[in-house]
């Protein structure tokens, strides 16, 4: 059959996604990948960037932490890609994802079909969701668009094969990027030509995974042409081990595995760039590309309680699936630098790989040989080189965006004085992909006036780039925006360059010139993150004075615990509307106030309730701790006993962590 390309509506269970938070993201939380180190088994050429190209914020984006875990059903937007052998589902609206690839041929779906929209919070703006192939680019911690849709364009190459388009402009590493899917008629692979522009005039630090989801069965051996690989667990160094079996258990079979790790195989440079994961008979997806992506991953929840909750968090009962992915990097902890404007392509495949099972499940290296002995022989390397030089011409050219993601892209070339294209792309960023979010923005550049607001609405969404700095201080400095609402966006941009006694000086002028909530929170973050709580609180309450939403009460919540105001805490908790008490996290920390002051029951009660924390973080292990600190503030209470290990080791085994509040990722 010849190759289709539809636009259909495709119902599911979904979680209402809800708003972006208004507050900008100045709490300092540490990623789980934040710190980095590697040991003295990774040679420094390896080591070069660990840590490297890191963030500490996701500044300008804004946290999309407003979602739910009512799941109802509701319609989404897919394309779909299909010929006789595959049929490929993608969602534009959660980045590009390629949410399914379902094997005709074999009747196998290749890839973890996630049967439900559910975002928690594991990525860089805490809604993540799992399933089927993410794109992520930019900074560790996944992509800041992995829930918000990409533009999209359909063309066609010379032979008539349709082409889908999707892509966006990433605001921190100022790169453009396109993700070209296409699936000739005949085929039995899915390729995915990719194309990183960077648009600065400077080096920047870059990062891409293409993270794919596959089923987890207790026969699934993930397998890649390395006898090493880069270990990543919680510990948080990295070190460079044997491959597969570590810690005496073979985790190229990953429900053989009690612990969540990353492992990043180390291919040698000459070898072809491949992973796959194979069943008991050989056979499931094999994922290939040119050598630009030579980083490849396995990553395992494990077998213990935490990995296993949070699979179902994330899915449904029953769900169970690992990850291995690509990378432009060796590893996740790092990035790698990409020239001034420079561009880079490489061309990626999806597909079925059947190879021999004896040799597929019996000695590492003889079973990765048959495997890259098989894909040379189903489509040879060259295939991939020769056919990434013949799509530089197919494939560079405009084609006229079906639907529209950010705006942001065609802000910054009406600042650059560019039509719809940065130099030399054919990635077409239409007028029509303004919106409300960058029209403050737009007026600033052509009248040279930032537009006020009132002080109970939500600011303009925020810009951190040098050049809109200077364009927003001049315009400061010419008394054209000369109010509360301009110096707080100021504060942000200080804020996200590091220049935190700027900030400080104009969160302050904001204040001043009109008391408001916004500038009065930012404030408090910063003042917070010196280590002075208790001004940081009060700065907390009285912004809440002046506006009571959940995401600033949530923040209020946490300002108290940390000045070690557990009383207080209740009172302000009390004094909420029924709405906010109700949120999960808000709910939690009354648990850990009630903790603190040896309100034993009050605490059992939300523990033991059906808490429902829906952002809680990856790795994040409050609940559980509020579980432990509380039989320990009782035990010694009304027994004399010891804090310490010993204790803590008897109140989990006299009373176990229930099943619900446990998402503990690393547990011996």
């Amino acid at each position: 059959m010849s190759t289709t390309l539809t636009f259909e509506k495709i119902k599911m269970q979904g979680a209402n996604l809800g708003p972006v938070n208004p507050l900008p993201d100045i709490k300092n939380q540490p990623d789980i990948h934040a710190s980095v180190s590697a040991d003295e088994t990774v040679g420094a050429e390896d080591a070069k960037y660990v840590g490297w190209g890191g963030i500490h914020t996701i500044l300008p984006y804004r946290l999309q932490d407003g979602y739910d875990r009512d799941k109802q059903e509701r319609e989404y937007e897919a394309v779909i890609l299909e010929n006789e052998y595959l049929k490929a589902e993608f969602f534009p609206c959660w980045g590009g994802r390629l949410w399914s690839l379902y094997d005709k041929q074999n009747k196998r779906h290749l890839l973890h079909r996630n049967p439900v929209f559910q975002p928690c919070n594991l990525g860089v703006r805490n809604a993540w969701i799992s399933g089927g192939v993410e794109w992520n680019i930019g900074m560790t911690g996944h992509t800041p668009y992995t829930v918000s849709p990409l533009h999209t364009a359909v063309l066609k190459m010379s032979d008539g094969t349709p082409v889908l388009r999707m892509y966006e402009w990433e605001r921190v590493r100022r790169v453009s990027y396109q993700i070209d899917a296409y699936l000739p008629s005949g085929s039995k692979y899915l390729f995915l030509r990719m194309r990183l522009v960077n648009t600065n005039n400077e080096e920047t630090p870059i990062y891409w995974w293409s993270n794919m989801a596959v089923d987890e069965t207790p026969d699934t051996r993930v397998i890649a042409p390395a006898d090493t690989a880069f270990k990543f667990d919680y510990s948080s160094v990295l070190s460079l081990i044997d491959v597969p079996e570590y810690l005496g258990v073979d985790a190229s079979y990953t429900t053989r595995f009690p612990f969540a790790i990353d492992q990043f195989y180390k291919i040698p440079p000459q070898e072809r760039k491949w992973e796959a994961a194979l069943d008991g008979k050989g056979e499931g997806l094999v994922q290939f590309s040119t050598d630009l992506l030579k980083g490849r991953k396995l990553f395992m929840w494990g077998q213990g309680p935490g990995g296993k909750r949070w699979q179902e968090y994330l899915s449904v009962p029953g769900s169970a699936y690992l990850e291995t992915q690509g990378g432009l990097g060796n590893t996740q902890m790092e990035h790698v630098p990409m020239p001034a404007n420079a561009k880079w392509e490489w061309l990626e495949a999806y597909g079925n790989m059947k190879a021999d099972p004896t040799r597929v499940h019996g000695e590492w290296k003889d079973a990765y040989t048959c495997v890259g002995e098989q894909l040379e022989n189903d489509l040879p390397r060259k295939f991939m080189d020769d056919e990434l030089a013949r799509l530089e011409k197919e494939l560079n050219i405009p084609a006229e965006p079906k639907t529209h993601g950010s705006g942001w892209a065609k802000l910054e070339l009406m600042r650059l004085g560019l039509a719809n294209n940065f130099d030399g792309e054919a990635a077409v960023f239409a007028e029509a992909s303004l919106d409300e979010e960058q029209k403050p923005w737009v007026e600033l550049l052509q009248t040279g006036v930032f537009p006020n607001a009132d002080v109970s609405q939500t600011p303009a969404a925020y810009l951190t780039q040098p050049e809109w700095r200077k364009l927003l201080e001049d315009s400061i400095a010419a008394g054209k925006s000369e109010h509360w609402h301009a110096y707080n966006q100021l504060g942000v941009m200080y804020y996200a360059a590091y220049e935190h006694a700027k900030a400080k000086e104009a969160f302050e002028k904001s204040i001043k010139l009109t008391r408001n909530a916004w500038a009065l929170r930012n404030l408090s973050a910063l003042i917070s993150a010196e280590g002075d709580f208790d001004t940081a609180a009060d700065l907390m309450l009285e912004a809440i004075d002046l506006l009571v939403i959940p995401q600033l009460a949530v923040e209020v919540g946490r300002s108290l615990l940390d000045a070690k105001r557990s009383a207080e805490f209740v009172t302000f908790y009390n004094k909420m509307p029924a709405t906010i008490q109700a949120h999960g996290r808000l709910k939690m920390y009354r648990a850990e106030a009630a903790a603190k002051l040896d309100d034993y029951a009050a605490c059992l009660k939300i523990l033991t309730g059906g808490i429902v924390v829906s952002d809680m973080k990856e790795g994040e292990m409050a609940l559980s701790d509020i579980w432990i600190d509380m039989h320990t503030r009782k035990l010694v209470k009304e027994e004399n006993a010891v804090a310490g290990e010993e204790l803590t080791a008897r109140i989990l085994k006299e009373y176990p962590i229930p099943a619900e509040i446990d998402f503990r990722m690393w547990v011996h």
